[in-house]
C-alpha cells in the first residue's frame, strides 16, 4: 500500500478537524498495518471506496452531491475500506457544476465525521465561489461534523434532520510519544538533526517542550482559521458554541443551522417547487 509508511506524521503530527473516535480508528488501522495485522481486504490497493456520488437533473436545474466518509485530500491509502471524501475530486466536480448553465441549485448532502485540514479551506472557498453563481444548500440526516461543517457553512443555507449531529467546530492534533515503548524493547534512538523542531514525532524520540509548543501552535492556527471561517459565514453563532461540542440539530444553538427537514427527498421536493425552504 503506497503512502502508508509516511502516514505516522499525518495522523499524529498534523491538525485534524474530525470527531475523536473516527481519528482513533485511523490510528488503529495504521498500527495494525505496522504490526502486519491489517485485514487483507483493506490491505489491497483499490479497496478504497469513493465518498462522492451525484445526480444532475437538468429539467429541474438541481444537482445533488452525496458526500460521505472521512475528508482528505488525494485520499491516503490508510483510508482504504471506509468511504473517503476526497476534496480534490470534489473540487473537480464543483468546477463542472459551475460551468453547467442548466443547473441553478446545488445540494451538498453530507454524512461525515470530518477529516484533515489539508485542502479544506481551498474546497470551502470553491463552494463559496459556486454560491456566488448558484444557490447552494447543505443538508445532513446523520452527521455533519468538524471538517464537514467547515464545508457546509460555505453554502448559502444549512439544513438538517432533527436528530442528526451537527457542529464539532475546532481542530486538534494527537501525538504519540513512543520512546518508552522503544526502551522496553531494548532500543535507544540516536538522532542527529539540524533545526530545533526537525524530526518532531519521530518514533522512539521523547518530546521536547519546544516541539510541544510548536505542535500546539499548529493546532491553534488551524483552529483559529476554523472559527474565523464559521464567524464570517454565520456571525450569529456564539463563541461558546465553538468549543468542539456536537449538537442534535433540533436543540442546536442559534445560527448553527437554518432549519430542519426529515430527509433529503423532502428538501429537494421543496426546491423543485421553487419555494423558500
Amino acid at each position: 500500500m503506497k503512502q502508508l509508511p509516511s502516514l505516522s506524521s499525518q495522523i499524529y503530527c498534523m491538525p485534524w478537524a474530525i470527531l475523536p473516535p473516527a481519528h482513533a480508528d485511523l490510528g488503529k488501522m495504521y498500527r495494525s498495518y505496522l504490526e502486519g495485522s491489517l485485514p487483507q481486504a483493506l490491505n489491497q490497493r483499490g479497496s478504497k471506496s469513493s465518498g462522492i456520488a451525484y445526480e444532475v437533473d437538468h429539467v429541474s436545474g438541481i444537482a445533488v452531491l452525496a458526500l460521505e466518509g472521512i475528508i482528505a485530500k488525494h485520499s491516503p491509502d490508510i483510508l482504504c475500506g471506509p468511504p473517503v471524501l476526497d476534496v480534490a475530486k470534489l473540487d473537480e466536480l464543483i468546477e463542472k457544476l459551475m460551468a453547467d448553465e442548466l443547473i441553478h441549485t446545488v445540494v451538498f448532502y453530507l454524512n461525515s465525521p470530518g477529516g484533515t485540514v489539508i485542502g479544506l479551506k481551498e474546497t470551502a472557498q470553491n463552494i463559496r465561489d459556486l454560491s456566488e453563481e448558484k444557490r447552494t444548500v447543505a443538508y445532513t440526516d446523520y452527521q455533519c461534523c468538524s471538517a464537514a461543517y467547515f464545508l457546509a457553512v460555505a453554502c448559502d443555507e444549512v439544513y438538517s434532520a432533527p436528530t442528526a449531529m451537527i457542529g464539532s467546530i475546532g481542530t486538534y492534533l494527537a501525538a504519540l510519544d513512543s520512546s518508552r515503548a522503544y526502551e522496553m524493547e531494548g532500543f535507544e534512538l540516536k538522532l542527529f538533526k539540524v533545526g530545533a523542531v526537525k524530526a518532531t514525532g519521530h518514533p522512539g524520540k521523547k518530546w521536547s517542550e519546544e516541539e510541544e509548543k510548536y505542535l500546539q501552535g499548529l493546532a491553534d492556527e488551524a483552529g483559529g482559521d476554523f472559527r474565523s471561517w464559521v464567524k464570517s459565514r454565520r456571525p450569529e453563532i456564539d463563541d461558546s458554541s465553538m468549543e468542539g461540542q456536537v449538537f442534535f440539530a433540533e436543540t442546536a444553538p442559534a445560527g448553527l443551522i437554518d432549519g430542519q427537514h426529515r430527509d433529503v427527498a423532502r428538501l429537494v421536493a421543496v426546491l423543485m417547487q421553487g419555494n423558500e425552504i
